[in-house]
């Protein structure tokens, strides 16, 4: 390996590919340690992005309708009366084939934690909140982020709206909630 330069390989690699330097290098010492005989497999580094298509299968109309319309939906079971939001396409109670049902969008706040800091490209507003809501007309509870001016005045009981983003694609993150009437904010 006479006029190689190892650690320029690290350095040029690292950076096309978006890695840390000392990553690459620990994946990779042994390939350039001259212990590999020559007809052993050579490694090279890369990155791969994968687009993908995947399915919501029988919770499909709920992103539909969060994409489409600006409504949430719900789920009920014809047996029990139970409604699901998130919406499930059986009931887990009585295993019979629930069915589509409009929310009106309004809820109360179970229970919360108010985030400060994050990562993903899905948040707006920092601080937040995300909350357990409990949607009207449901039994279940939905975790769900809300946006407010002032989040040490978030509670439990807090009456909360869904707002859905002008600009959707079709996830789960193209609503969130506001308190109903920002004096209570």
């Amino acid at each position: 390996m006479k006029d190689f330069d190892y650690d320029a390989w690290i350095a040029r690699n690292a950076e096309r590919i978006g890695v840390r330097r000392v990553k690459l290098k620990e994946a990779f010492d042994h390939q350039f340690s001259g212990e590999q005989e020559p007809d052993e497999p050579f490694e090279s580094a890369d990155r791969w992005i994968a687009t993908y298509r995947y399915t919501h299968g029988g919770q499909s109309r709920f992103f539909r309708e969060i994409l489409f319309n600006k409504q949430l939906y719900g789920s009920k079971c014809p047996g029990c009366g139970k409604v699901f939001c998130p919406p499930r396409s059986d009931c887990h109670h009585c295993y019979l084939k629930t069915e589509w049902v409009p929310l009106n969008g309004l809820g109360t706040i179970e229970s919360y934690t108010t985030v400060h800091f994050g990562t993903s490209a899905a948040i707006r507003k920092f601080p937040f909140i995300c909350a357990y809501i409990k949607l009207d007309g449901t039994d279940t509870v939905v975790c769900a982020n809300i946006e407010m001016d002032d989040v040490e005045k978030a509670h439990v009981g807090m009456r909360v709206k869904v707002v859905f983003k002008e600009e959707r694609d079709g996830l789960f993150t193209d609503f969130f909630f506001e308190p109903l009437e920002q004096s209570d904010a």
